[in-house]
């Protein structure tokens, strides 16, 4: 539903742009014009944003999300179709970054030692962290809606899609984790014996993999100015968003996951997530070179 409404949103902005530039074209304002050598570019951009990998619907609940900032860069090449229409594709690297945070976290489930017996398993987890960090190469695939404002700086709207393949995909998780093990039978709880397998705040520090999928696709957007320097040459200024279109995870779901079950063992806070999905935020400094 949320897309939809963006999707709604972005599509009467590209209609009032639209309308606008015939407006202005039918009442001559050749004045207005933006010069350029040609009306094919190339172009390179420099995005510094917040970037956020959403982990949702964690369970227990308490997961605190926080986004880091990165540095994206992409290059493109692209055609107007006249003073206020034009398309471009590019090619792009960029990180995405997120520190999760859980004060705490418990477990019960049916163990079986090595004596075959069975014994109920009880787990408590606090001061739980993990990093999670993933770069990837995507392809945009925008439309442009350019509007002079006079003949040296121009208003532009730029909405469209990427697609992107991740590269690295890692996640550092840290916590303090106490192992107990209740035999009923007895019954005895046995709690701080390492020895046995049943550590006392253990300190679980564990660095792996991420499971996403190797394909993705984001809603883009981006809009502000161009300052032309030269016929050639025009600098652009703008603000931008990226939101991803569906869930990045590959993990399968499981109703029954346990975020450690036993010391030097921590699973990724994703793979207990009902989805985990990508957003970008910032702004966006950049150069296009228009060919003769």
């Amino acid at each position: 539903m949320k897309t939809t409404i963006r999707l709604s949103v972005t599509s009467q902005a590209i209609i009032l742009m639209l309308v606008l530039s015939v407006s202005a074209y039918s009442q001559g304002t050749d004045s207005r014009m933006v010069s350029s050598g040609g009306n094919k570019f190339i172009g390179l951009s420099i995005d510094p944003v917040t970037t956020t990998i959403n982990n949702e619907g964690f369970s227990p609940a308490g997961l605190k999300v926080k986004g880091a900032m990165s540095v994206n860069i992409t290059a493109e090449a692209g055609k107007f179709f006249s003073d206020f229409i034009g398309v471009s594709i590019g090619i792009g690297y960029g990180s995405y970054s997120t520190k999760l945070n859980l004060d705490s976290a418990s477990y019960r489930f049916t163990a079986t030692d090595s004596d075959n017996e069975q014994f109920e398993m009880r787990i408590k987890g606090k001061t739980i962290t993990e990093d999670q960090k993933l770069s990837l190469v995507s392809i945009p695939v925008t439309m442009i809606i350019r509007y002079p404002l006079n003949d040296k700086i121009s208003f532009y709207l730029k909405p469209g899609l990427s697609f992107s393949i991740p590269l690295a995909k890692t996640y550092n998780g840290t916590g303090i984790f106490t192992y107990d093990g209740y035999y009923a039978e007895y019954p005895v709880l046995l709690h701080d014996l390492p020895q046995f397998n049943f550590p006392n705040n253990y300190n679980n520090k564990v660095t792996d993999d991420l499971v996403v999928k190797s394909f993705n696709m984001a809603l883009v957007a981006s809009a502000g100015i161009t300052f032309s320097v030269n016929d050639n040459i025009s600098i652009l200024a703008a603000g931008t968003f990226s939101k991803g279109l569906g869930s990045i995870s590959g993990y399968e779901a499981d109703s029954n996951f346990r975020l450690s079950e036993k010391a030097d063992d921590m699973k990724s806070i994703m793979a207990g997530c009902t989805n985990a999905g990508l957003q970008a935020f910032g702004a966006s400094i950049g150069i296009r070179y228009y060919l003769r």
